[in-house]
């Protein structure tokens, strides 16, 4: 009865709060035909069912406030505020005629429109994420001297009220430093954003066919402070080419949705559809207060547009839409038209007056006390662990409270506390600790107990492992008392990236500098750590399935990124932060994480080399995962506790310092670190860095084959030291006015001691690394890049150095050519040699490059060089960035290779491609910088992976109140295609181990269907491994979620892996997740509800896998439930619940004989209101039965009264019995309870 009066008081609590809830956030009811014959008075309405509403009039006759106008403001006219509740005229535009008994309610923030549509506005006090994104053609019309088609500009930002004037900024795609803009383009403002640019160019002598232009937005709130996007490519392209491709990608256009626009009209509806919603801000700095006005509707008439403030807004295939915009205090007028030329309802216009306050008040609380009587007899121990059955009596009880609240239109609080119910005495025990292990607190109901059938969307506004949750949010501030990311990211060495729970602060001044750095900015937080630093590293096997080092990971605690690295120097060339729910989803419980599309371990983007080393080489691609755990017998009452903090003095100095003490797992780990900027310009500065630990920072794990097996790469120092040094400086010549082409330097210095240990750098050797280069225009046909570099690690080195030409003779021809020292010094000898290579390029129209290369070795220090002359043929196909293909051959003394890989962009975020590699490479492997060749091939697709960040870019790390994009909160589905999409990936590598090769064979296929009534996705991975290990896997992801109905909704989902090793049977894992759930809820009725749910589980973890969850044997569970609810009328209520587990577990790994479990439970519940009285009745009866193990069985009945509107009072008996078939042991246990009730 306690848990059930629980749930019933936070019921009555949300449903005495419901009128505030949907006046937030509900659409205004339509009238609906009528079902009971209702009837209606001045009081109200009323039904076969019961009351529908009733009306209650109080106050005041005359208004209290005296000489208010239409310019007093809502403060002043709050004495007065009435809210009016009327029926609808039968001449309503919208309806000839309304049934008998029906009502609308009529308000200001809404407006009907014809069949049933409905447009509506909502003020939300959490102002979320300011955002703005651009997009564009990427096909510039140029004949060789100007551009000769004007270029529309379409975009989306939701904070425009915060700025005065924004421009979109065109570069040279070779000012990568974006100094100098060859054409602004003002900038229209607006939720849509349009602006149209001629052409004109700064300097278009220096631009050719096939070059490329960048663009980025700037919007500015005053002369210093701006934001700024990322930048977006465009290609120059003849005339007619641009023509032709514009047309057939409009002839792949889905012609139910554009067939019947003009090429153009069809283009611009793409290029807004793709932008909207979304968000590519590189910098944000304009501060943003207010509150967040929220703008839907649904039913919009089809073929209907619809344009607010007089811009277009996009509307889905379910004929909906939502937009947001970030406003500040005051009153805001929205003017909504509806028509075209092609709607049926005509021109439509309404004005929605919405009146921002920049106050805000929720709170909902619970006071819970209840008194027993106990009467236990029998053998009650096993039901006994907390040993209240020992006492005659029981005092239980249960705080509750959340609240969130904005003052002054800036400040934002939220704050949450629950004590779980316990026993009085202990209420406040442990309030502030945390309880990272409570399985029951980290259960995800939206993905174990799913509620379907509502087309709901459940978001949790406070992200706790512990009772108490705080956070004040303001401007681009924030103060917590919860769960947190340390986030001090902002530097190369001095990195401590956690997730604890505990008191975190984050603030940064309004002033910014020149370059948009905020002009300081601290970052602080402290922890009572209850849980140890995870970190596991994986090289890309061409597949999407990992499995981490440790498993039951805490909740919410992983970050995944992706580095790009350079095998021979070790150097991140790339950085890219992944994103949960988009890149990748996880496993925590099992420690198991599933990539959205295969990756490969090699990639060969952005080279700047003409020589190779090998046939095949290329940048490597690693998977860091960071993430915490709790280690078997881990205790820490230990505090971990840290600051990051940088101040720009002026515009050119900045200064900044890291302090970390981490105490937790008793290894006492320290970082400090110092790092000193001097910017002379966005491409000129002058970074130093010294960062000094003790101790390790955590155990980095390393997996060739996906979490199969694990090597420890840092050694165990408890004790030990290090200190690294960092030095970097650039210099854009261009900028600093010395040149007038295009040119830059850069060099590099870093000195890493073995003993210094970050979580991402953490070798336990010395580590010297320097170099410089240089990149520049002689001319507008000669560019020269220059490189030398040295790095030694321990008692070996690497040298190089290389001056590269690229001489462009004409429009269609380059000739390049370069000369290479490489210099090695390894514990087998020492070698040296000199290389020259040059290439001819002919390019054939704009979109064909045709290409060979020649590569000799000039000198092989008398044999000890192993020879490396080779000869490349090839060719490159690429249009506008929509679509390459490419092949090639090479032939030379350290063998032969093949390649041939192309793609096809669909869209800016979606593209198809492809690679077929073959290599008879015979060079002996590098072990110290681990370079080697891959061959193989793949094919696939590639979705966008997440907004490009900026190498070691400092970050903020505030836990957002909710950032989530339109698309994504309210399932806007605008579906440009035709709604399916397919793709596989194959791929061929060899790993070198000091015992031999691992030879790799992978494929993947997956395919999937969006559209108005089904989501669905599948993949399918094969991955074979020869030689050293001998391993196959199959791996299979699937969802689906079907709309059958309005009535019906299916969900299902189905994860599969298998893995076996044929070398040792025991070394194999095995996992299937399996669930499909139905809801029957039918649209015109709320007296039926059914639901329905079955669940195959089925897990054996790899083997190297560490946890106290860890399945070494196997266990496999089946879960079949399904519960309903009858409501016949307002006083009575059924519910039924049946369940049936079935439970198997066999020692063996993967072998053995099956010992099996199962129980069935069933629970029958009735309530029963009396007449419009306060009273109710309770009865409920449990039953479980476990397979030979007995039967428990309990009745309950109670009878509360509401003595108010806030406070409930209950009897009850409550009787259980339970008989155990095996031990013939039984117990009683009976008493009388007393439950009191207090909400708000």
């Amino acid at each position: 009865m306690k848990k059930r009066a629980l749930q019933v008081a936070l019921l009555y609590a949300l449903y005495g709060m419901s009128g505030a809830v949907v006046a937030q956030e509900a659409a205004p009811a339509t009238a609906t035909d009528a079902q009971d014959e209702t009837q209606c008075d001045e009081d109200g309405c009323t039904s076969d069912e019961g009351v529908l509403f009733s009306l209650n009039s109080h106050g005041e006759q005359e208004p209290a406030v005296k000489n208010a106008s239409e310019n007093s403001d809502a403060k002043t006219l709050a004495p007065d505020r009435r809210v009016t509740i009327q029926a609808e005229k039968v001449d309503s535009k919208w309806r000839e005629e309304l049934q008998p008994g029906q009502a609308v309610a009529i308000g200001k923030w809404s407006v009907q429109l014809p069949d049933g549509g409905v447009i509506w506005a909502t003020e939300d006090p959490d102002l979320g994420r300011p955002e703005m994104s651009m997009s564009a053609s990427s096909m510039l019309s140029f004949d060789g001297s100007r551009i000769t088609k004007p270029v529309k500009f379409y975009g989306y930002s939701n904070y425009g009220a915060f700025i005065k004037r924004a421009d979109v900024l065109v570069f040279d795609a070779r000012d990568v430093d974006l100094v100098t803009p060859l054409a602004t383009i003002p900038l229209q403002m607006g939720t849509v954003m349009e602006a149209e640019w001629d052409g004109q160019l700064a300097n278009a002598s220096s631009l050719r066919v096939g070059d490329e232009l960048v663009y980025v937005v700037r919007a500015w709130a005053d002369e210093k402070i701006y934001d700024e996007t990322f930048p977006q490519r465009m290609q120059l392209l003849r005339p007619e080419e641009v023509e032709a491709t514009n047309q057939r990608l409009q002839n792949t256009l889905d012609s139910s949705r554009y067939g019947s626009l003009t090429a153009e009209a069809a283009e611009r509806m793409r290029q807004v559809e793709s932008s909207f919603g979304q968000n590519s801000l590189n910098r944000q700095n304009i501060p943003v207060y207010g509150s967040r006005v929220r703008l839907q509707g649904r039913n919009i008439p089809e073929n209907a547009f619809l344009t607010i403030n007089g811009q277009s807004i996009p509307v889905d295939l379910e004929r909906k839409f939502v937009v947001e915009y970030l406003v500040p205090v005051g009153q805001h007028a929205f003017d909504v038209q509806v028509g075209g030329p092609n709607a049926k309802t005509g021109e439509i216009q309404r004005r929605i007056d919405v009146d921002v306050t920049g106050r805000y008040f929720f709170a909902v609380a619970l006071a819970d006390l209840t008194y027993s009587n106990n009467s236990a007899s029998g053998a009650v121990g096993p039901q006994n662990p907390d040993g209240r059955f020992d006492k005659d009596s029981l005092t239980e009880g249960r705080l509750a409270f959340y609240a969130k609240g904005k003052a002054k239109g800036k400040y934002l609080i939220t704050a949450q506390a629950d004590t779980e119910e316990r026993e009085i005495s202990r209420l406040f025990s442990d309030f502030w600790q945390a309880y990272p292990q409570d399985v029951f607190r980290r259960l995800d109901p939206d993905r174990y107990y799913p509620v379907y059938g509502d087309d709901s969307t459940l978001y949790r506004d406070v992200d706790t492992m512990g009772k108490f949750y705080l956070r004040v949010d303001w401007d681009q501030n924030q103060a917590l008392w919860g769960n947190y990311n340390t986030g001090l990211t902002g530097t190369e060495f001095a990195q401590y990236a956690r997730s604890l729970y505990g008191a975190a602060f984050t603030w940064r001044s309004t002033r910014t500098t020149e370059y948009a750095e905020p002009g300081t900015f601290v970052r602080a937080f402290g922890s009572q750590t209850q849980s140890a630093p995870g970190h596991s590293e994986f090289i890309g096997t061409g597949g999407s399935l990992y499995y981490l080092k440790h498993t039951d990971v805490l909740p919410g605690s992983d970050k995944v990124t992706l580095e790009v690295r350079d095998g021979l120097t070790g150097r991140v060339e790339n950085r890219i932060e992944l994103v949960r729910g988009v890149d990748y989803e996880i496993d925590e419980y099992q420690g198991r994480l599933i990539l959205t599309r295969p990756l490969a371990q090699v990639t060969r983007e952005n080279i700047r080399t003409l020589t190779r080393d090998d046939p095949l080489d290329g940048y490597s691609q690693l998977l860091l995962v960071d993430y915490e755990y709790v280690p078997t017998g881990f205790h820490s009452d230990e505090v971990a506790a840290g600051v990051r903090g940088k101040h720009w003095f002026g515009d050119h100095v900045g200064v900044g310092a890291t302090y970390v003490e981490d105490n937790s797992g008793g290894d006492n780990y320290r970082l400090m670190g110092a790092d000193l900027t001097l910017q002379a310009g966005r491409g000129t500065y002058l970074k130093l860095e010294q960062a000094k630990s003790r101790a390790t920072s955590a155990p980095v794990f390393f997996s060739d084959n996906g979490g199969l097996s694990f090597t420890r790469t840092n050694p165990f120092q408890p004790g030990g030291e290090g200190t690294a040094s960092a030095v970097e400086a650039r210099a854009n010549f261009k900028e600093l006015g010395w040149t007038q082409r295009e040119w830059s330097a850069g060099a590099w210095w870093r000195q890493v001691d073995a003993g210094f240990s970050v979580a991402r750098y953490d070798t336990g050797a010395d580590i010297e690394e320097r170099g410089a280069e240089i990149l520049g225009d002689v001319s507008e046909a000669l560019r020269i890049y220059a490189r030398v570099s040295r790095a030694d690690r321990g008692a070996e080195s690497l040298s190089q150095a290389q001056v590269t030409a690229d001489w462009r003779i004409n429009d269609d021809a380059t000739l390049s050519a370069e000369l290479r020292r490489v210099e090695e010094s390894r514990l087998g000898g020492e070698a040296s040699g000199t290389l020259l290579a040059a290439r001819y390029l002919q390019r054939i129209g704009t979109a064909l490059d045709v290409y060979g290369i020649a590569q000799f070795t000039l000198d092989d220090d008398g044999g000890q060089y192993e020879k490396n002359n080779a000869v490349t043929a090839g060719a490159k196909y690429n249009f506008a960035n929509l679509s390459t293909l490419g092949a090639e051959v090479t032939a030379g003394d350290r063998g032969n290779a093949a390649q041939v890989n192309g793609e096809w962009r669909v869209s800016p975020d979606h593209s198809f491609y492809g690679s077929y590699t073959y290599s008879t490479d015979t060079t002996a492997r590098d072990p110290l910088f681990n370079s080697g060749a891959n061959p193989g091939w793949t094919l696939g697709q590639r979705w966008r992976l997440s907004n490009q960040v900026n190498l070691f870019n400092e970050s903020q790390f505030l836990k957002a109140p909710n950032e989530s994009g339109l698309a994504h909160t309210f399932g806007m589905d605008f579906y440009p295609s035709m709604g399916w999409n397919a793709g596989f990936t194959l791929q061929s590598a060899e790993l070198d181990r000091e015992l031999g090769q691992v030879n790799r064979r992978a494929v993947s296929v997956n395919g999937g269907r969006t559209s108005e009534s089904t989501q669905w996705q599948s993949k399918l991975e094969y991955r074979k491994d020869t030689g050293l290990e001998q391993r196959e896997q199959w791996v299979t992801t699937n969802w689906l979620s079907w709309k059958a109905s309005e009535s019906w909704r299916w969900a299902a989902r189905f994860n599969y892996s298998d893995t076996q090793d044929e070398l040792d049977a025991l070394a194999g894992a095995k996992f299937v997740e399996g669930n499909v759930g139905f809801a029957w809820r039918p649209w015109n009725s709320t007296k039926y509800a059914l639901f329905g749910k079955y669940t195959y589980l089925y897990d054996v973890s790899s083997l190297p896998q560490v946890g106290d969850n860890v399945a070494y044997y196997d266990q496999r569970s089946q879960i079949l439930s399904a519960e309903g609810v009858y409501h016949p009328n307002p006083h009575w209520e059924f519910a039924a619940k049946l369940a049936r587990r079935d439970g198997e577990v066999r020692m063996g790994r993967l072998t053995g004989q099956w010992l099996d479990s199962g129980a069935s439970f069933a629970a029958f519940q009735t309530r029963y209101a009396l007449g419009n009285t306060n009273w109710n009745f309770l009865g409920e009866y449990r039953w479980l039965k476990v397979d030979d193990g007995g039967v428990r069985k309990g009745a309950l009945l109670g009878v509360d009264r509401d003595i108010t509107k806030n406070f409930r009072v209950g009897v009850g008996y409550n009787f259980t019995d339970f008989s155990d078939n095996l031990t013939n042991f039984d117990y009683d246990h009976k008493g009388w309870f007393l439950n009191v009730v207090g909400r708000y």
